[in-house]
């Protein structure tokens, strides 16, 4: 897990819950880019978010690689709503039937823009 807890506990915090440990970086370092101030957690799994978000109070945004039938009903998704957060998910399931679903997608190949696109709350 990487946690960057610059910003206060008031301001709310950005989960990225990816395995691919390259693209889970370069989303965090546009967030940053955007919000310098901002904390973001990152994690590998699901698994390993529910713990990670523990002491965060509020989120902005979740990226999140997971299908989006697996998605919907899983605790993860109650905490993020729970925390008053937006779910982008992420991979190959999110693409093919995550918008059909409701759900924002970051799509592969993506780029800054889609990501601050997400980050405004656009669908990228």
């Amino acid at each position: 897990m990487t946690d960057t807890a610059r910003g206060g506990a008031d301001r709310p915090a950005y989960l990225i819950v990816l395995r691919h440990v390259v693209v889970a970086q370069d989303i965090a370092m546009t967030i940053a880019d955007r919000d310098p101030g901002a904390r973001v957690v990152t994690v590998a799994s699901p698994a390993e978010a529910l713990p990670a978000l523990g002491d965060v109070g509020r989120l902005a945004v979740a990226f999140v690689a997971e299908a989006p039938r697996e998605h919907r009903e899983s605790d993860l998704a109650r905490a993020i709503a729970t925390r008053g957060g937006r779910v982008v998910l992420i991979g190959e399931a999110a693409e093919t039937e995550g918008a059909e679903l409701g759900f924002p997608v970051l799509a592969r190949p993506f780029s800054t823009e889609d990501i601050l696109a997400h980050l405004a709350g656009g669908t990228g």
